[in-house]
């Protein structure tokens, strides 16, 4: 098989980030509600850790596509800020309700609010920021398993960025959850987690040029190799090939030449989406892999022996 590159990530000088900050956010009252275009988002506390109370929307559409599993998303923001109301995600899940699939979004601790997730921070307090981000999601995981409301069986932990990076470790590198998938929009886990035979289905979306987030085997945002802040990554086409030679399934979108902005941008690419919702809704399509590498003219090679030139400087 021919590799997805590996790109080795310069520093960083101007970090973007994938979190928005609602302007306009709900309160954490249980019952309350956004009406959409799409559907009425349900808001639930589903835990408290300390003196956060963390909650959860839940979006049920009408007309549910039979036997499909669910979505719960992981906002990004680099575990400091963010919102799991407002960014390009909200968007996205409106239009997977419209086409019958329940979604769910949550809050989670932004364990680095006051630190940022740069340079300056050891990997080890970086690994620990999404250990604790992927508690929250295993404690929103279990309040919708003994909730009583109309809820499919199975899930699939969607994120991006922070929260990409949460949702691989919560389906690749922690006491695994028994989620129907993992999607990751620009995330990555830590260089040391070798997928299981078991391992769930992976969906994997990165820009081929991310300094933010690696997309191959690289260190976190280009930090200096050798210093504590050194966390070395495997990312979303690294984790990609690592699936491949494990056996296991993974479908990879490649965005040739994309920076960390791919974490927003491909939550809005019509034609990513419509692949992810057949992904999230036909179960042969979760039990086949698959690399499509999008180029930047716009045209898309498909095949698991493609791959992308390498124009990063």
């Amino acid at each position: 098989m021919v590799r997805l590159p590996v790109v080795w990530l310069l520093p960083l000088l101007c970090i973007a980030s994938c979190g928005f900050t609602a302007s306009d956010s709900l309160s954490a009252a249980e019952g309350q509600f956004e009406s959409t275009a799409r559907g009425v988002w349900l808001r639930h506390p589903f835990t408290v850790r300390t003196e956060d109370t963390l909650s959860l929307d839940v979006c049920i559409p009408d007309g549910l596509t039979p036997g499909a599993p669910g979505v719960i998303f992981v906002h990004g923001g680099a575990f400091s800020t963010g919102s799991m109301d407002a960014g390009p995600h909200v968007a996205l899940l409106d239009t997977l309700v419209a086409h019958g699939i329940p979604c769910v979004r949550i809050s989670y601790r932004l364990s680095m609010a006051d630190r940022g997730f740069g340079c300056d921070v050891s990997s080890s307090e970086k690994q620990a920021a999404v250990m604790m981000a992927g508690e929250d999601l295993a404690a929103a995981y279990r309040w919708l398993e003994s909730s009583p409301l109309p809820l499919p069986e199975r899930w699939i932990a969607v994120g991006s960025s922070a929260g990409a990076e949460t949702v691989m470790w919560s389906g690749y590198g922690s006491a695994a959850l028994p989620w129907a998938g993992i999607v990751s929009f620009s995330g990555a886990i830590v260089d040391s987690i070798i997928p299981s035979s078991n391992a769930p289905p992976y969906f994997g979306v990165h820009g081929t040029c991310d300094k933010v987030v690696p997309a191959g085997h690289a260190i976190h945002r280009g930090c200096p190799p050798g210093e504590p802040d050194a966390w070395m990554l495997c990312g979303g086409l690294c984790w990609g090939n690592r699936m491949h030679d494990a056996g296991c399934i993974a479908r990879i979108h490649a965005y040739c030449g994309g920076t960390h902005g791919v974490c927003n941008s491909a939550m809005l690419d019509s034609e990513l989406q419509q692949d992810l919702i057949d992904w999230i809704i036909r179960p042969d399509a979760r039990l086949s892999s698959e690399v499509q590498c999008r180029m930047e003219d716009g045209t898309t090679l498909t095949g698991l022996d493609q791959s992308c030139p390498e124009p990063c400087q």
